[in-house]
């Protein structure tokens, strides 16, 4: 906002004539994406990643730094066209590929430093393939863009690594991949820090072991009589499983600073959101206690759906928790809060109670901005509706317009005075789910909400209904936008027909035990 904005705004909010607030704008988002999509941005990445290249291939006066050079230009081709024929990916965004390759160049670089300090002295320089971080680069984009990516990191690290290293046997090149694939493989779901410390921590076993068997560390043959050298194998054990642990310990400090630099949200970070405690969500469950056991079940059935179709389980689940917040507004007009035999609707028009229900959308997501919530919940919250129609209101409105043209006829009222129900003022004001994770909250909510009003919850019900909202919402074209396909509509049909049957499952019905105080029986 400009600062002749802000003045006017203080203005009139000191008049009464303004809220104060200021809505969310689509502007940083807009340049945010062609900031990720610009050639420009992405040359000049390619051109600093080459410069370090250069660099690196003339450290240390090489026999052959033009070949050493030719061999890591092309190893950097491969990592920045490879996102482009795989069309997508994290790689494909300007800012991950930045991180990419930055976190390899200080794996490098911390190679090439402890090379270079151990250059004088023998002893150091056998051990100094023991203590390079191998699983600092695979480990810490594993976590952040995924094993596939990890897998990546690793294979580039290690293969530059071998090259900058200049002629040698192979084993620098042997040692780099066993600690970095192990740490990739030790990553595959990372949902607690503590399974950084064991990726580390296995990724210098493997390096150690790894070690024995090429004659790096300890006892060079198998012969028994050559066991002497304890003090090597002692050093050749302590040396990678500390650098492994110690790599565990910063990549778990660093990832905070790299998620919000770099606007990632890992799986740790999403459980940490997913705490109940957090005050909207205490919130919710003291004002608004039927949306806040709706949003439990809701998590519930959202989170199995998205592990059936390979969605991010983890984002269902918080979105779940935060999807309704913006019933806090006014909890009483929705049905899950509305007290016994009242109904707040009554007193108002079905335009106005339309109003109502459409805004929490945007009370939610004014909610969400003042209290910091991740940017892909935000979007949770205004797509999980899209743009589907408040069908009761509708109908009620259309009927009322039925009804008011019914009796102008006999109070001989002009049709064109009686005003035209628009459906698009109630519908929801969108967009259409972008992301698989919207379209499994949507069409969870809608089942999980219609379920409630079945008399009879049987399973062929609680089938027909989930499938009839389906197929209703694929009609709508609420799904035209979205990356998703009707085999992935139809697995996430069946996992809600499978979680709400148990939900809803029958109980046997117990018979009270008769009271030994005749008294007691009677009314």
């Amino acid at each position: 906002m400009s600062p002749l904005g802000f003045f006017k705004k203080q203005r009139l909010a000191a008049k009464g004539l303004s809220c104060g607030k200021t809505r969310r704008s689509a502007g940083e988002r807009e340049l945010v994406v062609e900031l990720e999509g610009s050639p420009w941005i992405r040359a000049a990445i390619i051109l600093a990643a080459a410069g370090l290249l250069t660099w690196l291939s003339f450290e240390g006066n090489p026999a052959e730094p033009l070949k050493n050079l030719l061999y890591a230009l092309l190893i950097l081709a491969v990592v920045v066209v490879h996102p482009l024929i795989a069309r997508g990916g994290a790689l494909a965004e300007n800012s991950k590929l930045a991180l990419f390759l930055a976190v390899i160049f200080i794996q490098l670089g911390a190679g090439a430093l402890l090379l270079g300090v151990t250059e004088s002295d023998a002893s150091g320089r056998g051990l100094m393939p023991l203590a390079v971080p191998y699983a600092l680069a695979p480990l810490t984009i594993s976590v952040l863009l995924g094993s596939q990516n990890g897998f990546w990191a690793a294979l580039a690290a290690s293969l530059w690594w071998t090259i900058l290293r200049g002629p040698s046997d192979g084993t620098p090149l042997l040692l780099a991949l066993t600690g970095g694939m192990t740490a990739v493989i030790a990553t595959q779901r990372v949902r607690r820090r503590s399974k950084l410390l064991r990726a580390g921590f296995y990724s210098g076993a493997s390096v150690f072991l790894l070690a024995i068997l090429v004659g790096k560390t300890g006892p060079v043959s198998w012969d028994v009589t050559a066991l002497e050298d304890w003090r090597g194998l002692l050093l050749g054990c302590g040396i990678p499983l500390g650098t492994g642990l110690l790599t565990g310990v910063l990549v778990s400090g660093a990832l905070p600073l790299l998620e919000q630099l770099f606007r990632i949200t890992t799986d740790i970070s999403w459980l940490e959101m997913a705490d109940l405690n957090h005050p909207l969500l205490r919130r919710l469950s003291l004002e608004a206690p039927g949306t806040y056991h709706h949003s439990l079940a809701l998590a519930n059935l959202a989170e199995a759906c998205a592990e059936n179709v390979g969605a991010n389980a983890t984002l269902c689940r918080v979105g779940a928790y935060f999807h309704d917040i913006g019933k806090l507004a006014k909890p009483e007009y929705f049905t899950e809060n509305a007290p016994p035999d009242e109904n707040p609707h009554d007193e108002l028009t079905p335009t106005m109670s339309a109003l109502v229900i459409l805004s929490h959308v945007k009370e939610g997501v004014d909610l969400a901005v003042r209290n910091r919530i991740n940017r892909h919940v935000i979007d949770l919250i205004r797509q999980h509706h899209g743009t589907t129609l408040v069908e009761y209101f509708y109908r009620r409105a259309c009927q009322q317009e039925e009804d008011a043209r019914a009796g102008g006829t006999l109070l001989q009222i002009r049709p064109e005075d009686i005003p035209k129900v628009n459906e698009e003022s109630f519908r929801y004001p969108g967009p259409k789910p972008q992301t698989l994770e919207a379209v499994i909250l949507g069409i969870a909510d809608a089942a999980e909400s219609a379920s409630r009003s079945l008399e009879r919850p049987t399973p062929q019900r609680i089938d027909d209904l989930v499938h009839d909202l389906l197929q209703d919402r694929i009609e709508d074209g609420q799904y035209d936008e979205a990356p998703v396909t009707l085999c992935q509509l139809h697995t996430i049909a069946e996992s809600l027909v499978t979680s709400l049957g148990s939900m809803h499952h029958s109980r046997v019905a117990y018979r009270r035990r008769k009271s030994d105080n005749p008294a007691e029986g009677k009314d």
